[in-house]
């Protein structure tokens, strides 16, 4: 299981001047989290809301497969 630091990918994407949002190859742009500590993701927030890490792989809601990782992510 891998745990992701979302700050530093977002310095990251911001320096390769990437889309904001994620997106499935079939178009959705919505992902559930499974397969954390407890059989399901987590998420860590700031108190407006905003996740800034998550723990458990995206699966895109639509079809169900997880969200390609780009080569090195």
């Amino acid at each position: 299981m891998d745990v992701i630091d979302l700050n530093e990918r977002r310095r990251a994407a911001q320096e390769a001047d990437l889309p904001e949002t994620a997106t499935c190859p079939c178009g959705e742009a919505w992902f559930e989290l499974r397969g954390g500590p407890i059989g399901s993701g987590v998420v860590c927030m700031t108190p407006d809301g905003s996740v800034t890490g998550y723990v458990g792989y995206p699966h895109c809601i639509g079809y169900g497969k997880p969200y390609p990782r780009p080569p090195g992510a």
